[in-house]
């Protein structure tokens, strides 16, 4: 499978993201499940209406992680794609670089800054979510 799916499926399941997801469940009040159960909700409901939204600060920090991570992965890209045409940001920036005795760092430097702008954005557009789901598992109590 030398297409971008074999870099993007294999870094759907991570274990940070098991962990992350766990720390943040395990820091779930029981208080809520309880007084849903006494409203009447059943698990599935408990689940998609309770902790679902609760837990979406969460789902942010690992979904910005997880993004930053893949987006400068060099070894796995390196790895697994075959044609110039589907490299990555690093890959091409690497070649960029590895190209002869002369190198344009300007070029590559303009490179870095335009593969920086979009995890930027990212952030800022989620800055909310991503500090308040990276607390939320801190603290038990």
């Amino acid at each position: 499978m030398r297409s971008p799916s074999a870099v993007i499926l294999p870094s759907l399941a991570s274990i940070f993201g098991v962990f992350l997801m766990r720390q943040n469940l395990m820091a779930f009040p029981d208080e809520l499940m309880e007084s849903a159960r006494i409203d009447g909700a059943n698990d599935f409901r408990m689940f998609f209406q309770i902790v679902v939204p609760t837990m979406k600060p969460a789902f942010t920090s690992l979904a910005i992680l997880s993004f930053v991570q893949q987006w400068g992965n060099y070894l796995w890209p390196l790895i697994v794609l075959n044609t110039k045409d589907s490299f990555t940001i690093p890959l091409v920036l690497a070649l960029m670089r590895a190209g002869g005795n002369i190198v344009d760092y300007g070029a590559i430097m303009v490179g870095a800054v335009m593969a920086l702008v979009p995890v930027l954005v990212l952030f800022l557009f989620f800055q909310k979510n991503f500090i308040q789901g990276m607390l939320s598992g801190s603290l038990k109590g």
